[in-house]
């Protein structure tokens, strides 16, 4: 199937002919969209299912089991507050402008809060 040709479609126009893509182009709005979908959408199958939610939960409840026990330096601390500012501006601006993602957004959120309060 690599191997078919593709087909071009020509169009007469005013000097003669001119080849005209077969599929329309998505705005860069539309492909941003669809792109944040595709990233945050749940796997298909079980065991991917799964391994995603297993890793969205055990993943934070290390991080922050590693924050209350080892002494970082204020700055580090800082920085890492920072992170979590910027993520939860865009995981808020997501929430807004994609509404498609709204609830898997949430879901997702959801389980990193329990992964972190496991890690406490």
């Amino acid at each position: 199937m690599a191997d078919e040709q593709k087909i071009v479609v020509e169009v007469p126009r005013e000097r003669g002919y001119s080849p005209v893509a077969s599929t329309p182009e998505l705005s860069r709005l539309e492909e941003f969209k669809k792109g944040w979908i595709n990233a945050i959408a749940l796997p298909d199958n079980l065991p991917d299912l799964i391994y995603d939610f297993t890793s969205t939960v055990s993943i934070p409840a290390l991080l922050s089991s590693c924050w209350v026990s080892i002494p970082f330096p204020g700055f580090i601390r800082l920085g890492v507050f920072g992170v979590l500012a910027i993520a939860g501006i865009v995981v808020l601006y997501l929430r807004q402008s994609v509404p498609e993602v709204k609830d898997i957004l949430l879901l997702r959120v959801g389980l990193v809060a329990v992964g972190v309060l496991l890690g406490i």
